[in-house]
């Protein structure tokens, strides 16, 4: 049986998605496995130092409404997990508020826990970096935005939008074989394995991964910054083309009246 949560951090603006799969076989699986899903959904929202107040919100009114103590719980292995998440509020003093929402407000979390691939989450603290900040060719404001991605659990995409550089830098004109040497086996494999195969754009790509890792942004960030811009230039190039006036070809007359005369402007002529 699978389980899911979404932790929303307002302060952050980003949300940090999860998912499991319930091993214990308990007298009541599906409500354990709510309570599982409430117990590591907390959890991630203390490791990522969320700010309160909390509101928690669930489709399963019968855990709602034990948490708020508005039901009874008679069984032992619910009444256990009741006590460690119980322990958990008062060890971290967290402001909670418990609220029902239908299944149909509660998609997201509701697909996590059909998602047979496991999501995994990488904190700031957990994270790989090939180079640090202040030995890597960033500078300026790029290197703010790499910091700052590097430090953000999960970054959005209006991050990723933004982290590019301006100008060229000593990375850009650098082959792959020459960015692999650089930045060592294991950075090398990790872009390999992100993009696969010997095509063009594929070893585009593993060069690109490199160039970002070799200006500091953490190895996971990497491989995710070259899969946005991707996919943007792939929805750029399925747009359809605005038709645009030729160069030489004459503006389009206006005609204005003046006092009962016509005249006719266009950028090469003025006749009246």
């Amino acid at each position: 049986m699978g389980l899911g949560w979404v932790v929303t951090l307002q302060n952050n603006s980003f949300s940090i998605l999860g998912n499991d799969r319930l091993e214990k076989d308990t007298s009541n699986n599906a409500l354990f496995a709510e309570y599982l899903a409430l117990k590591k959904g907390m959890l991630e929202y203390v490791k990522a130092k969320g700010q309160g107040p909390l509101t928690v919100m669930g489709d399963s009114q019968t855990v709602i409404n034990q948490m708020r103590g508005i039901y009874a719980i008679v069984d032992d292995d619910i009444w256990n997990i009741y006590s460690e998440i119980t322990n958990i509020i008062r060890e971290y003093e967290l402001d909670i508020h418990f609220r029902w929402v239908p299944r149909v407000q509660n998609k997201q979390a509701d697909h996590l826990s059909k998602t047979k691939q496991k999501v995994r989450i990488l904190y700031p603290n957990d994270r790989e970096v090939l180079i640090d900040l202040q030995n890597s060719p960033a500078t300026g404001k790029i290197r703010k935005n790499i910091a700052m991605m590097n430090s953000t659990p999960v970054p959005t995409n209006a991050m990723y939008k933004r982290l590019h550089t301006a100008s060229r830098d000593v990375l850009s004109d650098r082959s792959l074989f020459e960015l692999q040497e650089m930045a060592g086996k294991k950075a090398t494999n990790i872009a390999a394995e992100a993009f696969p195969g010997k095509q063009g754009r594929n070893k585009r790509h593993q060069a690109q991964v490199l160039r970002w890792m070799l200006r500091g942004l953490a190895m996971d960030l990497a491989v995710k910054k070259v899969r946005f811009d991707s996919m943007g230039r792939k929805k750029a190039s399925n747009k359809v083309p605005v038709k645009t006036k030729e160069k030489n070809s004459p503006a389009k007359k206006k005609t204005h009246s003046s006092g009962g005369a016509k005249y006719y402007l266009n950028r090469r002529a003025f006749a009246f």
